[in-house]
């Protein structure tokens, strides 16, 4: 019985793992040992507070960056909704008496995110990480350049 469940698991670790959000790759050395290359799906990804749009409460969220595009939800495994990043404004915010706070503002709608990180050093790779994002996305000849207020 053994052997069967080895196998599927041997086969199941050469699949696309989408639920992690990693896909994996297996490739073979000279030793005849497999090694498994991982490469991340998304930038970054972490759990972080938002603020809810109508009761301005505070909810802990999953935050998932992909190109120019931030998912988020309720679980790892649960990010429906998305924030684009295309023309976006990304500062830094002061609101609820809440340290660490920035604010994103979409271009085309007038809908703010606030989002909160646990300390500074997660605030600023958050903050970098989404403007990087927006700076490299696919622009085609139209770049941005990314400021953070």
């Amino acid at each position: 019985m053994a052997e069967p469940e080895q196998q599927q698991q041997n086969d199941a670790s050469s699949a696309v793992n989408v639920e992690n959000g990693e896909n994996d790759a297996v490739s073979s050395e000279n030793s005849g040992q497999e090694v498994k290359a991982t490469e991340p799906e998304y930038q970054k990804s972490g759990w972080l507070m938002k603020r809810t749009k109508l009761t301005h409460k505070w909810e802990r969220q999953w935050f998932c960056l992909k190109k120019t595009q931030l998912y988020y939800g309720c679980t790892e495994h649960n990010t429906t909704k998305c924030i684009s990043l295309d023309g976006t404004e990304i500062s830094e915010a002061h609101i609820d008496k809440k340290p660490y706070v920035f604010r994103l503002k979409p271009k085309d709608t007038s809908r703010v995110y606030y989002i909160h990180a646990e300390n500074e050093n997660d605030q600023q790779e958050w903050m970098q990480a989404i403007c990087f994002a927006k700076a490299t996305g696919d622009h085609g000849d139209h770049s941005q350049a990314c400021i953070i207020q």
